[in-house]
């Protein structure tokens, strides 16, 4: 079968008529080829072997690599072969897709090991599937030989489809950027402040005076607070060298790595914290008009939004850094415990004309605050080398660093166990001193206790095993750092609800 008619949906049939056999010995005697991609003006490149089936080329990138993370994002790629005996080079503009596990895969790395060794670590690898798009040999200036550039427009989806596309991508960018997984830490303090202003509305006999339409844009500021803390984050610690020098970053610790793998701009990161930041003041003052007439009034909501939005700004950005002073523990706990917690409770309990239950608001937040801490606290065990080399002297690097560049995690887990069981015993006295229902919140301890005892087994693992063999044990820690996770949104949830069925019961 002629490769260059059948190879590719929509193929140039001219293709036919042309030097067929000088592509084919190009595509056939090269071992590799550079493949080159780029998104929001930050290009990659790397060599890579691949297989061929007619025109449709097969490579694996390593999933962790700058090009198969912008390949992801912008399915647009170049690749080049270059023959020094022939004097020419073969230029190939397509669209890569990558490969799921299935039959195409699988037949994709048989393709590969036919011609070489079969590629390494399968779960390590991404498989891309490249189908051209445009397609033509040139010399070395680039310009073409032999024949035309040929375009294969059965290969690229219609206009539409790709404006929607690249809509979607640039969503998930941003979306990926800002760690909207991580927005349960500043969902689930709104919804425990609107808990308890629910329930000193209901034991006033005004529980229908609650307003959805405050809490709503409460909601939304406190999700933009977090979205903009996590883009300044992930800036500050860009600057720092910190993001950069991580090698073990997981889905749960090293920030986005959105600057790191080339998907946006540093300078747009930080644009857009504060973009997230500007949007946030903005609803506290026009939740602050709301309640009290004019949005610069000195009520407690200025006070709570100034404080949460300066800890969020200057957790890792700035000239105070507090993550690199050993307070960002303290600022995490503070901003998106209390300060949510309260702040909600007060605008919802003002807007109805009821007064605040701060004592009730600040002992509930205590746990989810202890409890949101210990998220950041476990994830720095995998982030622990990288901060200790950039100067960011959080607790776990204090407690953990043995001064010979090595670390032992046993005093930090030890914190770790004893601030869950705190956090527990805060729900405990919330259940004696508020309501019996808070106990609700108790229902996240037999989590705690697996983590426990699989964060205690890492801790001996890492001890045990000789400094080189350390590579993948921060891998190893991901089931406790996602239990954490859920231990933090189970609990928080809970109390919401027994709180809120104090009021109602």
């Amino acid at each position: 079968m002629n490769p260059f008619a059948a190879a590719t949906a929509g193929g140039d049939a001219s293709l036919a008529k042309a030097d067929e056999a000088v592509i084919c010995a190009l595509l056939d005697a090269a071992p590799t080829l550079v493949l080159a991609g780029a998104i929001d003006g930050n290009p990659a490149a790397t060599p890579l072997r691949f297989a061929r089936q007619g025109l449709e080329l097969f490579m694996f990138v390593h999933r962790g690599s700058r090009m198969a993370a912008q390949l992801a994002l912008n399915p647009q790629a170049q690749a080049v072969i270059w023959d020094e005996a022939r004097g020419m080079g073969l230029e190939i503009a397509g669209r890569g897709t990558l490969l799921r596990p299935g039959p195409a895969r699988d037949a994709a790395r048989a393709l590969l090991a036919a011609r070489f060794a079969p590629p390494g670590d399968d779960a390590a690898l991404a498989c891309l599937h490249l189908r051209p798009t445009r397609l033509g040999l040139v010399d070395a200036t680039g310009a073409a030989r032999h024949w035309a550039w040929h375009e294969f427009p059965g290969n690229q989806p219609a206009p539409p489809v790709q404006a929607m596309q690249a809509l979607g991508r640039w969503l998930h960018l941003w979306v990926r950027a800002a760690r909207a997984p991580f927005f349960t830490a500043a969902i689930v303090p709104v919804l425990l402040g609107a808990a308890v202003a629910f329930r000193a509305l209901a034991q006033a006999g005004l529980g229908a005076r609650f307003s959805w339409p405050v809490f709503l844009w409460a909601l939304l500021g406190a999700v933009l607070a977090a979205a903009g803390t996590n883009l300044a984050n992930d800036y500050g610690d860009h600057e720092s060298g910190c993001d950069d020098a991580n090698q073990a970053a997981t889905p749960f610790s090293g920030g986005s790595r959105a600057i790191q793998l080339g998907l946006l701009a540093p300078w747009k990161v930080l644009a857009g914290a504060g973009v997230c930041f500007g949007a946030t003041i903005g609803i506290g003052l026009h939740i602050n008009a709301m309640l009290a007439g004019s949005a610069f009034a000195p009520t407690p909501l200025l006070a709570t939004g100034i404080i949460g939005v300066a800890l969020g700004v200057t957790y890792t950005a700035g000239p105070v850094r507090l993550s690199y002073a050993g307070l960002g523990e303290l600022a995490v706990a503070l901003g998106f415990g209390p300060v949510i917690v309260l702040g909600t409770a007060y605008v919802l309990a003002a807007k109805a004309g009821v007064a605040c239950a701060w004592g009730d608001g600040l002992l509930a937040s205590l746990p989810v605050a202890l409890f949101i801490m210990l998220v950041l606290w476990i994830n720095q065990f995998q982030d622990a080398p990288a901060d200790a080399a950039s100067a960011k002297r959080n607790w776990v690097v204090r407690l953990s660093g043995r001064g010979d560049g090595q670390f032992s995690f046993g005093r930090a887990f030890a914190v770790y166990q004893g601030l869950n069981i705190s956090g527990f015993a805060l729900i405990a006295l919330l259940g004696v001193l508020v309501t019996p229902w808070a106990l609700l919140g108790l229902v996240a301890l037999p989590l705690h206790v697996r983590a426990a005892r699989q964060g205690r087994a890492w801790v001996a693992a890492w001890d045990s095993a000789p400094p080189a063999a350390r590579a993948q044990l921060p891998f190893a820690l991901l089931p406790v750092n996602a239990a954490t996770i859920f231990v933090h949104l189970t609990t928080g949830l809970a109390l919401a609800l027994g709180v809120m069925l104090s009021a109602l019961v």
